[in-house]
């Protein structure tokens, strides 16, 4: 062989070697198919069997991660129409009392154990788990429990090339284990969620160096946002068994950085960079994320590679944003919170999801779109609730800020499976003085537990801009031995936000005063209540959670839920277990209201359309009392956004992602712009929360009587500075007995060719009047009701409706109506439905500018909805009704 080939050949053969020595698989891969579950009690086979074979294939039902055991066992069919009805009481408890295999297969390609790190990334089992990879135990659940903690699984050493066998044996919890709940939302599902309701991720790394936790901590003063700086940690693992640098590279957009590091055997450490030692981390002239309504919530990602002498080791993307949080308490004792120096009222609702904690990824971020759309900047998450990050992303990339705490599932007895001893006549204290009475006293093992739930959270989460708070209790507050420890947590993992000790109205010896409230109501109070209350849940403070009770849902949705036999009257069993739990397990308060302020409903149909008018009425007036009080108010959280099944308590929109009326009241209310009737002191109030003055603002004013006679019209053209609230103006009294007036207000420009907002009430002579000298913790009751019986005769309406249908992008239409009232009658109260097709289902979700709109005599209105093509099966239809329309039409 001459000299070229023998050269040719050790070159080769060196690349070859090179190549070998340093090819390591790096991913991260998240096993959510190709999964199947089963009983332990009817497979008749023991781990390492299953982990070569499955026994019993008959037994076994397809499932898909996230998911409790109900869940899938739903999603397979095996109990059918769990939603409808009672048929969720009907599930036997009796097969979720013992535990439940979970089994997957997944390949992995050429695994080189002596190069290569492998690891499960556990990130959510309810409640204890033992796991087994291809026959071998690698996890038992004497150490992986805790339904909030996260855990981290070496499989290095039983994982092979191939086919690979992962077996989970989950256990239900027990009484007095601290796991997530609905409490008096929603039943209990029998299997108390069982499962694994959150990501089991595999991951893939070289064995000198595997990295997690990465965090990027943005500071930057508020007085100067040209500039930023960026704290980065991250944790890195050697897991062989030799002391080894490695590099760590970071890039954000055009910035690079890098540093070494040296790690000793099967070390595990946090490593930083920070604007003292990185010139790079000081950022000029910022993309700065801000919530919903103050401007773009802006995003950046961070790219950090480990290497060895110039081979990848491990890799991983993370998004951040670049935004500072402050809170602090006001002369009154109250908590606020500023985002980027800039005071912020938290406009917000509480979030709850799928009551079998299914990943539904659409209509996740439907929701958030709804959130966004109806002005909201803020949601409350109750329990550290999400499979995943994707509900945090969408909140990050849509400005919605997070307050995300524990429930107050885990301190009421009953509630952890005990008993409730409660004395005669406590049943109505307040929450915080209940609370304290009959909180559940930890234990010490419990108090680690709950510690530990934190700082895996917080971990977990911490990268999302929009979370401004950690909350560390809901109806009580950790005592102070937890509270050093959550603090002690924070001022480690996580120094960019504030911990907030409650949500309810507590003091901590060791932080003072929560600065927050939670007096309630829960229950249906009418519209003057958020303006006249000064002692309870009115509009001063930041109330964490309230509202007017119940919202009843279009009858469509009504339909879906209640079997036919059931459906009138309203006042049934089947109907109450489609309310709340306890206290609210019936709608009785808010029905009797509604019969006394609008008349007793003849049919099912008369009762949907009333329910929207009460809705609408009862909550906008919360919101809007909150925006008109600030600063005094400095946040409202509705209870709640949405409902972990079908039901008719606190929903702004219901489960079947229907919009109800409260939803396009809270939307009114919630305008960045805004013109507002106050109903307690009669008079007209301006609202500019946003971050530019107005100029040249025309303000416009139009009140009708019954009869739609105009008796009032001015307009007025104003300045208003940014973050102001204005009072304009206060009304004439309006005259007579058990009259009905309407009140039409408008923004516009100078031209009045652009309308920045408007509204639309209606309001009687005979006023709501609350009965203050009693009370209940969850509500305020009435001794006299607003008449507004006269709305049933208002004349009758023609209107004329046209529409027309674009395409705005790929996967969207939009769909314009215009509704013209030529008569010169009121046209009170309009329903616009999308449907597909003239008989078919309501659309949803569905995305309107606006609705249950009231056109005056000889006006003409224009609104649009958007949807998804793929929910559209056959022609765009819109079904309109309307409170006195001459009869209802379809386009």
């Amino acid at each position: 062989m001459n000299q070229k080939w023998c050269l040719l050949l050790s070159i080769l053969g060196s690349f070859f070697l090179l190549s070998c020595g340093s090819k390591v698989k790096v991913e991260e891969r998240t096993l959510s198919d190709n999964w199947t579950i089963a009983s332990t009690k009817e497979i008749n086979a023991d781990a390492k069997t299953l982990s070569t074979q499955l026994i019993n294939p008959e037994k076994w039902v397809k499932a898909t991660l996230p998911t409790t055991v109900l869940g899938a066992l739903v999603e397979a069919g095996v109990y059918k129409d769990p939603f409808v009805g009672k048929n969720l009481e009907k599930i036997p408890r009796a097969p979720f009392e013992n535990s439940w295999w979970f089994r997957n297969t997944f390949e992995l390609e050429d695994v080189n154990t002596q190069e290569e790190y492998l690891g499960l990334m556990v990130d959510g089992v309810n409640y204890r788990a033992n796991f087994w990879l291809n026959g071998v135990k690698v996890a038992s659940q004497d150490t992986l429990f805790g339904a909030f903690r996260q855990f981290e699984i070496d499989i290095t050493e039983a994982a092979k090339s191939g086919e690979n066998v992962l077996l989970v044996e989950v256990f239900p919890p027990q009484v007095r284990d601290f796991y997530m709940g609905f409490v008096d939302w929603a039943p209990t599902p029998p299997d108390h969620y069982m499962g694994i309701y959150r990501d089991i991720r595999l991951k893939r790394s070289g064995k000198v160096a595997s990295m997690v936790g990465t965090f990027i901590a943005p500071d930057l003063d508020p007085k100067d946002l040209t500039q930023a700086l960026l704290t980065i940690s991250t944790e890195l693992t050697n897991h062989s068994n030799a002391s080894k640098t490695v590099e760590v590279i970071g890039t954000i957009e055009n910035l690079t950085f890098k540093k070494n590091f040296i790690l000793a055997p099967h070390e595990r450490r946090e490593v930083k960079f920070t604007p003292a030692d990185t010139k790079e981390l000081l950022i000029k002239n910022p993309r700065l994320w801000w919530p919903n309504g103050l401007g773009n919530p802006e995003m950046y990602t961070l790219n950090l590679e480990v290497r060895e002498n110039g081979s990848l080791s491990d890799k991983q993307s993370t998004r951040f944003g670049i935004r500072k949080i402050e809170t602090y308490l006001n002369d009154k004792g109250v908590r606020g919170y500023k985002v980027n120096g800039r005071d912020v009222l938290i406009k917000s609702a509480g979030w709850v999801d799928d009551l079998f904690l299914r990943y539904m990824p659409e209509k996740d971020a439907a929701q958030i779109r709804y959130v966004k759309e109806m002005n909201l900047n803020s949601l409350r998450f109750e329990g550290v609730w999400g499979n995943n990050h994707h509900i945090y992303d969408l909140c990050d990339e849509n400005g919605i800020l997070l307050m995300v705490g524990w429930s107050c599932q885990w301190e009421w007895p009953d509630y952890l499976g005990m008993e409730l001893k409660m004395k005669p006549g406590d049943e109505n204290l307040p929450i915080n003085e209940g609370v304290d009475l009959y909180a559940v006293k930890l234990t010490p093992d419990e108090e680690t537990l709950l510690s530990n739930y934190l700082r895996d959270q917080v971990k977990w989460l911490r990268n999302h801009p929009s979370i401004f708070t950690w909350a560390g209790g809901s109806d009580a507050m950790p005592k102070p031995s937890l509270e050093k420890r959550y603090q002690a947590t924070l001022k480690q993992y996580d120094p960019t936000r504030p911990f907030l000790v409650s949500s309810g109205d507590f003091t901590s010896e060791l932080t003072g005063k929560s600065g927050m409230k939670m007096n309630g109501p829960y229950e249906y109070v009418p519209p003057v209540y958020w303006f006249e209350d000064k002692k309870l849940g009115g509009a001063f403070g930041f109330n964490s959670e309230t509202g007017p009770g119940p919202q009843i849902p279009p009858i469509g949705s009504i339909k879906k839920m209640i079997p036919e036999a059931d459906l009138w009257p309203p006042d049934n069993k089947v109907w109450n277990y489609h309310s709340g739990r306890k206290d609210f397990n019936t709608m009785g308060v808010y029905l009797n209201a509604m019969n006394k302020r609008y008349g007793a409903s003849k049919n099912l149909e008369e009762l949907a359309l009333k329910s929207q008018l009460m809705n609408y009425e009862a909550i906008r007036p919360m919101f809007e009392a909150f925006v008109i009080n600030r600063p005094v108010a400095t946040g409202v959280v509705q209870w709640m956004l949405n409902s972990p099944w079908p039901e008719f308590y606190w929903q702004l929109y219901d489960y079947y992602l229907m919009p109800t009326g409260a939803y396009y009241g809270t939307k009114k209310a919630a305008q960045p712009e805004n013109i507002i009737y106050n109903y307690h002191d009669n008079s007209i109030y301006l609202s500019n929360d946003t971050q530019d003055e107005w100029k040249d603002t025309r303000v416009i004013i139009s009140v009708f009587d019954k009869n739609s006679k105009e008796i009032l019209n001015e307009t007025e053209v104003i300045n208003l500075g940014a973050n102001t609230i204005k009072k304009w103006r206060e009304l004439p009294e309006l005259k007579g007995k058990n009259e009905i007036y309407f009140i039409a207000l408008s923004l516009t420009d100078l031209d009045g060719e652009q309308e920045y907002a408007n509204n639309f009430y209606w309001v009687s002579t005979q006023k709501d009047q609350l009965d203050w000298s009693k009370y209940f913790w969850f509500y305020t009751p009435q001794k006299q009701y607003a008449d507004f019986s006269g709305l049933n005769t208002l004349p009758k309406v023609e209107i004329k409706a046209e529409k027309s249908i674009k395409e705005i992008n790929k996967d969207e239409y939009e769909v314009s109506l215009i509704l013209r009232n030529k008569s010169d009658k009121l046209a009170f109260f309009i329903e616009a439905e999308l449907a597909d097709g003239a008989t078919g289902a309501a659309i949803t979700p569905v995305f309107w500018s606006d609705n249950y709109i009231s056109i005056p005599p000889d006006d003409v209105k224009e609104i649009k909805v958007k949807y998804y093509k793929k929910d559209l099966k056959g022609t765009p239809t819109i079904r309109i009704q309307g409170y006195n329309l001459l009869k209802p039409m379809t386009l």
